[in-house]
């Protein structure tokens, strides 16, 4: 496993030379989201589409009162 100066290195050397340090940030940012979302996957931790459903659904109806 590369290490994290190596990862910078690598994600600066792929972007062109007039990248903005907004750029990087975010490269390395999306970089970051993506290994841990395939350790996630990987390790079990995932839902299917109807488990899905069922968490979004109960965001909607556990946010306290409905207006009328």
């Amino acid at each position: 496993m590369p290490s994290a100066k190596q990862v910078v290195r690598e994600v600066i050397d792929s972007l062109p030379d007039d990248c903005t340090l907004d750029d990087i940030s975010y490269r390395l940012y999306l970089r970051r989201k993506l290994e841990k979302s395939a350790r996630d996957i990987a390790e079990g931790r995932v839902h299917n589409e109807a488990e899905a459903r069922e968490i979004v659904e109960s965001w909607f109806t556990s946010s306290g009162p409905t207006q009328p």
